[in-house]
């Protein structure tokens, strides 16, 4: 088809510009129709199923912050966190070694729990937005009928920190935590120790 060129209007020196000269589109058949639309429905086909999928199928993990690790896997920590001594009334004496740590979010708290899957206990950091933050060493079997709660007036030393990572894995943040105390209460119940984790989820 033949183009022209011109001008544009106004424009000394200014470069060229083509036109395509208008003509009138000429009617399709009815089979050329039929056979366009039969071409079409296998691509809007595939279109929707592929919306189908992205729009129904739950997302696992999401990236806020930063990138999520090579390999698409959660953050996982190896050996013990670190180590709590107690001497307890209602928990007994035994030393602790948490390997796992688990996010408050799954609890519905802010702070994070240190778990001892040798000694069946747990160590919690909970972070109070009126109270401030609190200790509590508890069964996880009994979690109510045996446990400890140690405040920060109670204890000699009472360091934490809790900073999210910005991650969020399967709607729940991944935390920088640590926790270190030396507690003695009236009631004889001692704990003296600390343990940190720098993805815990």
């Amino acid at each position: 088809m033949a183009h022209t060129a011109r001008r544009a209007p106004g424009c000394a020196g200014a470069a060229f510009r083509t036109e395509r000269p208008v003509t009138d589109r000429r009617r399709r058949s009815m089979k050329e129709s039929i056979a366009m639309s039969r071409r079409r429905a296998p691509a809007a086909g595939l279109t929707g199923l592929f919306l189908a999928a992205v729009v129904s199928f739950p997302g696992c993990f999401s990236f806020q912050g930063e990138p999520f690790p090579a390999g698409l896997t959660a953050p996982v920590e190896t050996g013990a966190l670190g180590s709590f001594t107690l001497a307890s009334p209602i928990l007994g004496g035994t030393t602790l070694t948490p390997a796992e740590c688990r996010a408050g979010d799954l609890q519905h708290f802010l702070g994070g729990d240190f778990v001892d899957p040798g000694t069946g206990l747990v160590v919690r950091l909970a972070v109070d937005p009126i109270e401030g933050p609190a200790a509590r060493v508890f069964a996880s079997a009994e979690p109510f009928a045996k446990s400890v709660v140690l405040r920060r007036s109670e204890c000699e030393a009472f360091h934490f920190s809790l900073e999210w990572t910005g991650l969020t894995i399967n709607d729940v943040r991944d935390y920088r935590i640590s926790l270190e105390l030396h507690c003695v209460l009236a009631d004889g119940t001692s704990v003296h120790g600390s343990a940190s984790s720098t993805h815990c989820h």
